[in-house]
C-alpha cells in the first residue's frame, strides 16, 4: 500500500536581517622608490626603516612595500608594537 504525502505549496522566505557594514579602508602601499618621492626621504633611510621598524613594511621577494599610513604614524609617534 503506497502512501502519498502532500507538501505545502508555500515556500518560506528567508528572514531578512538588516545590518550596517563598516566601510572598508584599504592601506596605501608604495614601493621604497615611490615612498621616497612622495615623502621626500632618502631611499637608503627608508630601506633601513623597513628592516628596523616592525609592521611598517613587508617584503615580497626582494622588493619592499611600505604602508604609508604606518609610516606617517611612525613619524607622528603613534606607531605602537602590534605584536602582543
Amino acid at each position: 500500500m503506497a502512501t502519498t504525502k502532500k507538501y505545502s505549496a508555500e515556500v518560506s522566505q528567508p528572514e531578512r536581517i538588516d545590518f550596517e557594514m563598516e566601510p572598508v579602508v584599504l592601506p596605501q602601499i608604495a614601493s621604497i622608490k615611490q615612498a621616497s618621492a612622495m615623502m621626500g626621504l632618502p631611499v637608503y633611510y627608508l630601506r633601513r626603516l623597513c628592516k628596523e621598524v616592525p609592521g611598517i613594511a613587508f617584503q615580497s621577494g626582494v622588493k619592499w612595500y611600505i604602508n604609508l599610513g604606518r609610516l606617517a604614524d611612525y613619524y607622528n609617534g603613534r606607531l605602537t608594537d602590534t605584536k602582543a
